[in-house]
């Protein structure tokens, strides 16, 4: 337009994040009671408690037997997550404001957390204690984003035309801006404890399958992701006298 000097626009996404609710996946457990769950014939005599030489290669040879799949579910959050952009046009040297157009994207948003079963695991039996080094704790990706509740709000400025190419962009940047939040270590470290706890759960019934959980064998579980530089000072899960 001749005589009329436009800015381009600057998008700008604001992020903000409802916790609907972690909860601790439900795979690992029915998987390990399916295994349980099999009728076995009574031991001849008491097992002999695993030792620290042996106790990886007896956890990993059952490995398959347990949990079949490649990928072990620990932990489920549910978000919204909310996505917001604007467009502010000025001409004339910027001196005449011809108004912001701005679009919203709320929903709803399941991200998922897991360990490569087939990734190195490593266990040390020290005492009554089971040292448990898990795989690298992983986001499933990308994130579920829930559509059939996406909720969409745009606002058109006094001389604008209707932002729907705003919203078509906005939109564009929904999945791969999820998929970085699902990698981000905040959102990790915000349900690692569940799924540290999955994990223990996880060791928990593959001893009570072995006969080496109680009694005179393991009654405590530390679980250390391959990320983490420490162990974590106190058990993960111990046995309730």
């Amino acid at each position: 337009m001749p005589g009329l000097l436009f800015f381009p626009k600057e998008p700008l996404m604001i992020t903000q994040s409802q916790v609907i609710g972690i909860t601790g996946a439900s795979l690992a457990g029915l998987a390990a009671l399916a295994y349980l769950g099999r009728k076995q014939p009574p031991p001849a005599e008491p097992p002999i408690k695993f030792t620290n030489g042996d106790i990886t290669y007896h956890f990993t040879a059952a490995l398959p037997e347990i949990c079949p799949v490649l990928n072990l579910e620990l932990a489920v959050c549910k978000q919204v997550e909310t996505f917001t952009q604007t467009d502010e046009l000025r001409v004339l040297w910027g001196l005449v404001d011809l108004g912001t157009n701005a679009v919203q994207v709320s929903v709803p948003v399941t991200y998922r957390f897991h360990v490569c079963v087939r990734d190195l695991w490593k266990l040390e039996a020290i005492g009554d204690r089971v040292i448990v080094h898990a795989p690298l704790l992983r986001p499933a990706l990308p994130p579920a984003i829930h559509t059939h509740e996406l909720q969409r709000l745009e606002q058109r400025g006094w001389c604008r035309w209707s932002p729907t190419e705003l919203m078509d962009d906005l939109e564009r940047r929904i999945t791969p801006t999820l998929i970085a939040y699902a990698n981000d270590s905040r959102r990790l470290n915000l349900v690692r404890g569940t799924c540290r706890h999955s994990v223990a759960e996880f060791v928990q019934l593959w001893l009570e399958r072995e006969g080496q959980w109680g009694g005179k064998g393991f009654t405590q579980i530390q679980v250390k992701f391959a990320e983490e530089a420490t162990l974590p000072k106190e058990p993960t899960l111990k046995l309730l006298s």
